[in-house]
């Protein structure tokens, strides 16, 4: 049994079936006390929601689940779970009956791709709690068996690229997978193992990239991840600027952005 599988089996976890939201409901469960480490997983979300607000389709077919943590870093690092969380993530898809590791790739910072194609979305949320705990919640949709239409970008399942197993699999992998990468993370003071295995399923790399910002977009080549996994942008003339958020996408392969966040 590996740590992932050991891990996975460890988890403490609350299944529903149909949901306004798995982030949601895991933020009642800490407003009401509870301790942190807890999974909440649906089958289906009548109020997904992606980030910046917009909606998240989240019908059957498909693995919608959160994770509640309590104080699990200091503020100035929580921004880095993003990275860690796609990292684990990418790990577990690739672990996947049927998918081809070479397949999946992270596009900064946190979306988990197929081939080039949007799989697993992302939303990071936390609250200061009344008695000052820290909660963040990490929501995960992860398109399994049902992609969603009308998207401004390329979106495919797992399926689609010979995945073979059931929504348990999908759910033991990434719980695992997350817990591990979360140990390696320790709370911060581990993220350059967190950022080594990030770059090494990173999709982008070295290429020219749009980032559009709220006031203007700005080209250059995606040149590093910086110490903290900032964004490094290569400027034509040589200069090199550093950004923790923006909504992403290749020149010439992407034909819209894809929203990138990096939860603050």
């Amino acid at each position: 049994m590996t740590a992932a599988d050991a891990a996975s089996r460890r988890a403490r976890r609350l299944a529903l079936e149909e949901v306004s939201s798995t982030n949601s409901i895991a933020m009642e469960a800490v407003r009401a006390g509870d301790p942190g480490q807890l999974w909440v997983t649906a089958l289906r979300q009548t109020q997904g929601r992606g980030r910046r607000g917009r909606s998240w389709v989240s019908e059957r077919g498909n693995l919608y689940a959160s994770l509640l943590l309590v104080d699990a870093a200091p503020l100035a690092s929580l921004g880095q779970l993003p990275l860690v969380i796609a990292l684990g993530l990418a790990r577990a898809l690739s672990a996947l009956r049927g998918i081809e590791p070479d397949a999946v790739r992270i596009k900064w910072p946190n979306d988990i791709l197929l081939d080039g194609r949007k799989c697993v979305g992302i939303l990071i949320e936390s609250e200061r709690l009344a008695d000052g705990r820290q909660a963040v919640v990490i929501g995960a949709g992860i398109n399994v068996a049902a992609a969603p239409d009308g998207q401004p970008y390329g979106v495919t399942t797992l399926s689609d690229h010979g995945f073979t197993g059931n929504l348990e699999d999908v759910f033991r992998a990434i719980a695992g997978e997350v817990e591990t990468v979360l140990a390696l993370w320790k709370g911060g003071r581990g993220f350059s193992e967190i950022r080594a295995g990030w770059l090494e399923h990173a999709r982008g790399l070295g290429q020219a990239i749009r980032v559009n910002l709220p006031d203007r977009s700005i080209d250059g080549i995606f040149h590093a991840l910086d110490p903290e996994g900032r964004l490094v942008l290569k400027r034509d003339d040589g200069a090199l600027e550093t950004h923790s958020a923006g909504d992403v996408f290749l020149l010439g392969e992407d034909m819209a952005g894809i929203i990138c966040d990096k939860a603050r």
